[in-house]
């Protein structure tokens, strides 16, 4: 198990040190592999908010013997179903969603009859309904399909159709969760045809835009990356927005928000984000998140602000690993990244991530090759974290405490006469006695600690109670 300590930048932080990974799928065929996970959270608090994933099996991409399988963690990663659950025979290319009520929808591309499907499960992903059809023109190519829920429950989703050299944005929406769905609306304002790609959704909290993210051809002969905006639930875009500022290839887009802020990730040859204040809809510098990678980053954020990328990197000519960076200031500083697979001699493939309300994060990725693939999964989430990290004092348990850019740590104890708690540092000597209370933390080194209760009698014994971080 890795022992980093979780990363710390100036002014902000949010906290890293994930756990060993965990496979999730249960494919142990020689010749069936595995390929293209997604991933998402249902509602909830804290360590109650179940984890769903959906992937390929006997995968080979977008070719006719792949089905769609489903996963499920209800303990935060650390054990999933015992079996995979079928969604759908025939199908690749899956993403995933939840809604408020915590349906769970999944789309997909059916190889026969050559459309986008979408089908829900109201019982945890236990069973799953008949397949709806998405889109309405069936007119060509299709790929890339996504998905995401707004807050009164209607689903958007996008993709990329059209004849191989002229392929354009769509997106429809459905009103009735999923059972029916509007007719297919244009959403990309290009005029070279050279073919736009990658869409990505998201929905804007407190405001309910719709926000598609894509590929679009510029007048420079390049691919560039552009947001386009609806106000009126998915029935017009607003002329797209170009948020790249490359000279040359800019692609592999994704995007989310909060309610004051998008954040808008691409890659030119290395991540890049962007952040959009939406009082003024102006974006601000282009600041770098990770180094070269093959794939483009995926984005998450978390109830407090907090933006989360996993991205695939590799350094010299060795195997691609799964990598995450956070911000806590809407992605205009990153932290350094941090390696996340266990595994650095295969290469990895497709990361995905997901963030629940306490700010943890949940990253899944595909083990090439993919005639044999794996799907694996990570969290920094310490209820998930099956083992303790080897710095940890013995019997402390992996809960965390993060202090973010306050000046008093609150300590309360179990209120009998004789019970006080000691503040230890990451080798287990007491830095400061705590009362209940106020505690001034102002003289502490940024870093991680550890709470113990301790009764005061001849032969104590310590009690632990919690990991906290500080930070400026």
């Amino acid at each position: 198990m890795k022992s980093a300590l979780p990363l710390l930048i100036s002014a902000t932080f949010a906290f890293a040190w994930f756990g060993p990974s965990v496979r999730v799928d249960h494919e142990n065929e020689p010749d069936r592999g595995c390929a293209l996970a997604a991933i998402t959270l249902g509602p909830g608090s804290w360590s109650s908010q179940p984890i769903y994933v959906a992937f390929e099996d006997d995968s080979v991409m977008g070719l006719a013997g792949s089905d769609i399988m489903f996963q499920k963690s209800t303990d935060a990663g650390r054990t999933w179903l015992p079996a995979d659950v079928l969604v759908r025979r025939d199908a690749c290319e899956p993403d995933i969603t939840t809604d408020p009520n915590g349906n769970i929808y999944v789309l997909y591309y059916d190889t026969v009859p050559n459309r986008f499907h979408c089908v829900q499960s109201t019982d945890g992903g236990a069973t799953w309904s008949s397949p709806t059809s998405v889109d309405d023109r069936a007119r060509g190519d299709h790929g890339w399909i996504r998905i995401a829920a707004d807050s009164a429950g209607n689903l958007l989703c996008a993709w990329n159709e059209g004849p191989l050299v002229d392929l354009h944005i769509f997106s429809s929406v459905s009103t009735d969760r999923g059972a029916t769905w509007n007719p297919s609306v244009r959403v990309d304002d290009d005029t070279t045809n050279a073919g736009c790609y990658q869409a990505d959704v998201f929905v804007q909290p407190g405001t309910n835009r719709y926000l598609v993210a894509a590929e679009v051809p510029c007048s420079d002969g390049h691919l560039g990356c552009y947001l386009y905006c609806s106000g009126d639930t998915g029935r017009t875009y607003q002329p797209g927005v170009r948020v790249d500022t490359f000279g040359g290839y800019a692609g592999q887009p994704h995007v989310v928000a909060d309610m004051q802020h998008v954040i808008y990730d691409c890659t030119g040859g290395d991540a890049e984000a962007r952040t959009w204040y939406t009082q003024t809809d102006t974006w601000g510098t282009l600041h770098f998140v990770g180094c070269s990678y093959a794939s483009g980053a995926k984005l998450a954020i978390s109830a407090d602000g907090s933006v989360h990328t996993a991205l695939m990197s590799h350094h010299s000519d060795g195997p691609y690993h799964a990598y995450y960076a956070f911000s806590s200031d809407h992605g205009v500083s990153w932290s350094d990244t941090e390696l996340v697979s266990d595994d650095t001699t295969q290469d990895i493939d497709y990361p995905d991530i997901g963030a629940d309300s306490a700010g943890h994060a949940y990253i899944v990725w595909q083990v090439n090759p993919i005639s044999h693939g794996e799907i694996w999964f990570a969290t920094n989430d310490q209820a998930g974290i099956a083992e303790q990290s080897p710095q940890q004092p013995i019997g402390v348990p992996p809960l965390a405490t993060v202090i973010r850019n306050v000046l008093l740590l609150r300590e309360a104890t179990s209120r009998k006469p004789q019970a006080a708690s000691s503040l230890l540092d990451i080798g287990g000597r007491q830095v400061m006695v705590l009362k209940p209370g106020a505690n001034d933390v102002r003289a502490l080194a940024p870093g991680v600690y550890f709470v113990r209760e301790e009764s005061q009698t001849v032969n104590p014994k310590p009690q632990a109670v919690r990991k906290v971080v500080v930070t400026r």
